[in-house]
């Protein structure tokens, strides 16, 4: 589909303005659709039914999150306690988990590798919110969601791999080889 509108640079946003596709609005949005495709390929690979369903549930937060943010707050909103659930889904699988370590290798199987792939992405969406914040109007509980969401990625991530058998490489500060745990 197309309507030639942005062929000169600009595009609408949720609230029906016309702004430069180097907006910092522009930016979130992009980010945001790369973070909800990321996940999409996450899901995809992913071979357990707890995973896959809490990555569907976080997608559809990040479409709310995505509206409230480009409709100026006219639109739905992504309720605050989005977190809290975040959070215990984060505790749940650090629990299965078990010990973690900083600097994990993002390696290992294809289910992890792309969970931290995603993982990224919404870092960079949290970055783009931070600076977007500098001229719109953003509510601190949608940056605390995203940072939540990078956090429950993350521990997916070294699910992945635990529950497939393999250990996490680990790399060590100090200047040594990364190691396996």
């Amino acid at each position: 589909m197309f309507t030639r509108r942005g062929d000169s640079g600009s595009t609408d946003t949720g609230d029906r303005r016309r702004v430069s596709k180097s907006s910092a609005l522009v930016e979130v949005e992009g980010t945001l659709d790369e973070a909800i495709s990321s996940i999409g390929n996450a899901i995809a690979f992913s071979k357990w039914d707890d995973i896959r369903s809490d990555l569907r549930i976080a997608q559809e937060d990040l479409f709310t999150l995505g509206e409230e943010i480009t409709a100026s707050g006219h639109a739905r909103k992504l309720d605050p306690a989005r977190i809290d659930w975040l959070e215990k889904r984060v505790i749940s699988y650090r629990t299965e988990v078990g010990p973690t370590r900083l600097f994990v290798v993002p390696d290992g199987t294809v289910q992890s590798t792309s969970m931290h792939l995603g993982r990224t992405v919404v870092r960079r969406l949290e970055r783009k919110i931070v600076n977007a914040k500098e001229e719109l109007s953003i509510p601190d509980h949608i940056l605390a969601y995203v940072n939540r969401l990078s956090s429950l990625l993350f521990m997916v991530a070294l699910l992945s791999n635990k529950r497939q058998g393999i250990q996490e490489r680990i790399w060590d500060i100090r200047g040594k080889k990364a190691e396996q745990h």
